[in-house]
């Protein structure tokens, strides 16, 4: 019992120490496991994680199927997904290409390459004209299955040229453009990752709804932010004149003198005298719609996003760097225990 829990804990420990202190010196053997073998033993590693989870994720949707659980549809769907993805990259190939290496009779084999192709009997004629040996020409779509290319093969031979099968090599089969599986991620997986993405909008515009309810100080710089942020970034921001975001100014200005003086005199002289001096400044600049520039939305968003915003998301990233380095002590130490069962 001992050794199931000390062995572990010396594995992490001496591999953390490895690791970390690899950066700091200058040995070829630690430089190399820092840099090559501990990268190889995380890929492995995580391979072997990904493996394990399909099989969990196998195992929940069956289980759901089997019993009829609520949602079973959708988790027949993942299963069928599931399937259809593993045998597209695992079991089939899906990428099968077709070259004329003789067009023989030009009329016989342009009439099939047309057909094919969908391109005229004339385009495929000048095509096959410009074949020869050392120069095949290839079509610019890949079969699916070989059945299907042997198809083609036979019609072309059949009609006097001469046609061979290039099947894509395994590996390169799913990057390759037309294949089953590249075919599978620009038809499939792009365009439900674009409506999710799609759908995410109107969960943020409801989050954003709940959010942006002015309770404190934080909250109402929370909602002129985002408000700014959003309009900023949109068409309509760069139609909507720094003038008007003047005006909008003044009018909080006289909230804010409202809800702190209390005083209806003192906040009818702010709001007033603010839209005096806007209406003023505006005939003497002659109303440009992007000036003053500071009070231009997608101008004051830039600012934003690249001061305020960069500078919380530094903040957060220096929080997490300690965060890590704080957890891999304690993992090195011997102190977390949790990926032992502890």
């Amino acid at each position: 019992m001992v050794w199931k829990r000390m062995i572990p804990i010396l594995i992490a420990t001496v591999v953390g120490v490895l690791t970390l202190f690899g950066w700091f010196i200058e040995h070829e053997g630690i430089e190399g496991f820092v840099n090559d073998d501990a990268t190889q033993w995380f890929d492995i590693l995580a391979s072997f994680a990904i493996f394990l989870g399909a099989l969990n994720l196998l195992k929940l949707q069956f289980n759901k199927v089997i019993k009829k659980k609520k949602g079973w549809p959708y988790a027949l769907l993942a299963i069928l997904g599931f399937a259809f993805a593993f045998n597209a990259g695992f079991i089939m190939r899906g990428a099968y290409f077709v070259d004329i290496t003789d067009p023989g009779s030009i009329n016989g084999v342009a009439t099939v390459l047309s057909e094919e192709s969908g391109l005229t009997p004339e385009a495929s004629s000048n095509i096959l004209l410009l074949v020869g040996p050392d120069s095949p020409y290839r079509l610019d779509h890949a079969y699916f299955t070989e059945g299907g290319a042997e198809e083609f093969t036979s019609a072309v031979n059949a009609a006097g040229g001469t046609a061979v099968i290039s099947p894509v090599a395994w590996g390169a089969h799913v990057s390759t453009r037309g294949s089953l599986f590249r075919w599978m991620f620009d038809f499939i997986f792009t365009p439900l990752s674009a409506t999710m993405f799609a759908l995410l909008a109107f969960f943020v515009a409801s989050a954003s709804y709940r959010a942006f309810k002015i309770r404190n100080f934080e909250a109402t710089l929370l909602l002129t932010a985002g408000i700014i942020i959003m309009l900023g970034r949109v068409p309509i921001g760069t139609n909507i004149s720094a003038w008007f975001v003047l005006y909008v100014l003044v009018l909080v200005g006289g909230v804010i003198a409202n809800s702190t003086l209390k005083n209806r005199q003192i906040t009818f002289g702010v709001v007033v005298g603010g839209i005096v001096v806007v209406t003023v400044a505006g005939f003497l600049m002659g109303w440009p719609l992007d000036k003053p520039a500071i009070f231009y939305l997608p101008v004051l968003q830039d600012w934003i996003y690249n001061y305020p915003n960069v500078a919380g998301a530094r903040a957060i990233m220096i929080g997490i760097g300690l965060g890590i380095f704080a957890t891999s002590i304690r993992y090195i130490l011997g102190i977390e225990k949790s990926y032992i069962g502890e």
